[in-house]
């Protein structure tokens, strides 16, 4: 499976941006949950969207914690 963050359907459409290698049926769902605690801890407030947090932090604090050993 191929990971893309950063996309948006609103009125500034955008297509997400892969993450980086994909990973295995028994990998997705430990991967989904690390992006997710990852936005958890950076955003800046609970009315922070996902979205709102990685377009001010970037994608790679979200790569490192993904592919971290």
């Amino acid at each position: 499976y191929q990971i893309a963050l950063g996309g948006s359907a609103d009125n500034a459409a955008a297509i997400g941006q892969v993450i980086g290698p994909g990973f295995g049926y028994d990998e997705v769902v430990d991967a989904v949950e690390k992006i997710v605690n990852t936005y958890v801890d950076m955003r800046k407030s609970c009315d922070e969207t996902f979205l709102q947090t990685f377009q001010r932090v970037g994608m790679e604090p979200f790569r490192e914690r993904l592919y971290a050993a």
